[in-house]
């Protein structure tokens, strides 16, 4: 006899560890849990992640299978040589939804390619606040009007590919300057305000597959954050309309310490399903054991069900609801096909390419590489929640176009004579620990160019630098292609010295 609960199950978004099902998921898969997020350490490559979905997909066809894959900072598909696509904000500063609708589509053939049946994106947060450490590029840009106009083309992109898209993250996380990953944000705005610099780009739902819910607190919408209180729902009912929002309701991940860490991790898996949550993401196992997590969450509910917390018609309706619509994603997904993921790749390199080439900004570092010894420091953190650990992707396409590019162990090697400088930067005006080290970095080499990879009113002030408008693959080409006079910035540069607006 199972020890699993099917309505239980049917509600969690399961994480596991490693590149191959584990034996103890094997069972929980066939008694009815609602679906699996990969990680880009289950994927680091787009072969592997395919062959992992097939396997999924093979021990229980009617899974849904999902993936953080915005594409810029935050890739799970191609996790271990970065990807093939800017950022949204790039995608937002060239500003030509056509463009963006293709990057969606492009992106849509790959997650199709790699049988993954919901993308967790576009992200309909509006970056107003430069300091904030988790949004940043991953937002469309700045205003409500250019985030939705951009969202829905990218959702577009992805749905023409037959894959389910989830707009995230509702109601907001662009106004603060805090992580939920570490602490819970609240954003102290009037509702006024609120609603039409965040909530505008939301009136896209009715068109989405899913919405996730963010663990911020609005005062002005309701108590409590959003993804565990009911008022979040509430509130993107009305924004649907008659009859209220239809898709699949998804909570960020909940082993977040914004959320989980006042409450603990099976209250708030309790008080997701009583907010209306449908599915709800249990989060990274990499810190974490996998098979433990899956086991707590499942038995909070049962014993919240068996208590007469949750009424059981109430849990097993919304189980019953992850099962249609997830059905109705994977019908429409193999009615359209997948492509081959050779040609998915070469796709999205070439529309990530000239996306990144059309956005890169900059001020007098115009082919400014010569060709000589390069010497590179970053300023940033060395990892990032969202994307996780941070890699030197720069150095890498240097050293592909024949120069001599070495990564800075230390601040003195950037002062290494005969050679060109340059600093990343992400977050210089706000981070502390990364205003002190480019202090420092610029002390040693005042004609350092600054590679700016955050938005670009988070930038320093100074003489030189490239606003690449994210730290992926596709920004890094096309900020070395432009160092090395190979391309021309196709925008203005900026005459402030840091915005490059």
């Amino acid at each position: 006899m199972s020890t699993w609960d099917r309505d239980a199950l049917g509600v969690l978004l399961a994480s596991f560890n490693g590149t191959e099902v584990p034996d103890h998921l094997e069972e929980p898969l066939r008694a009815g849990l609602g679906g699996i997020i990969l990680f880009a350490f289950n994927t680091p490559d787009a072969a592997t992640c395919a062959q992992l979905s097939r396997d999924l997909h093979r021990i229980e066809p009617e899974v849904l299978v999902a993936a953080d894959e915005e594409g810029g900072d935050v890739t799970r598909l191609q996790a271990g040589v970065g990807s093939s696509l800017p950022t949204a904000w790039a995608l937002g500063e060239v500003d030509d939804p056509d463009l963006t609708r293709a990057a969606g589509r492009a992106l849509g053939d790959l997650l199709a390619a790699c049988d993954i049946d919901l993308d967790l994106a576009p992200v309909l947060d509006v970056s107003t606040d430069p300091k904030n450490p988790v949004i940043g590029t991953r937002a469309f840009g700045a205003d409500p009007d250019l985030v939705a106009r951009h969202a829905r083309a990218m959702a577009g992109g992805i749905r023409d590919a037959g894959v389910g898209v989830c707009g995230k993250h509702f109601p907001g996380h662009g106004a603060t300057h805090v992580d939920s990953h570490t602490a819970l944000p609240t954003i102290e705005l009037a509702r006024e305000q609120f609603e039409y610099e965040h909530l505008e780009p939301w009136h896209l739902a009715p068109w989405m597959d899913a919405v996730m819910t963010a663990h911020v607190q609005v005062p002005a919408l309701g108590e409590g954050p959003a993804s565990i209180s009911p008022w979040a729902r509430e509130v993107l009912d009305e924004i649907c309309g008659e009859g209220g929002f239809r898709g699949l309701l998804i909570t960020d991940a909940l082993d977040m310490a914004g959320v989980s860490g006042p409450i603990g991790y099976g209250e708030a898996v309790v008080r997701s399903v009583e907010a209306g949550a449908h599915l709800l993401c249990l989060g990274t196992s990499i810190r974490r054991d996998d098979e433990q997590m899956l086991r707590e969450a499942h038995d909070a509910l049962v014993a919240a069900a068996d208590s007469g917390r949750i009424p059981r018609d109430v849990l097993a309706r919304r189980a019953a609801e992850v099962r249609q619509r997830r059905g109705w994603i994977r019908e429409r997904r193999h009615g359209i096909g997948s492509p081959d993921l050779t040609g998915a790749l070469i796709a999205l390199e070439r529309v990530g390419s000239e996306a990144a080439a059309r956005a890169v900004r900059e001020r007098r570092s115009a082919g400014a590489l010569t060709g000589g010894p390069v010497v590179i420091a970053d300023a940033r953190r060395r990892r990032d929640h969202a994307s996780g650990s941070r890699r030197s992707v720069l150095a890498e396409v240097l050293r592909e176009r024949g120069v001599q590019a070495q990564e800075a162990g230390y601040p003195a090697d950037l002062a290494r004579p005969g050679t060109d400088a340059l600093v990343i930067t992400r977050l210089p005006r706000s981070d502390r620990e990364e205003q002190a080290r480019l202090a420092e970095l610029l002390r040693l080499r005042p004609d350092a160019i600054l590679v700016h990879v955050g938005v670009p009113d988070a930038a320093h002030r100074h003489d030189r630098y490239v606003l690449a408008h994210g730290a992926g693959r596709a920004s890094m080409v096309a900020a070395a292609e432009l160092l090395l006079g190979r391309a021309c910035s196709m925008g203005r540069p900026s005459s402030t010295g840091g915005s490059g607006r």
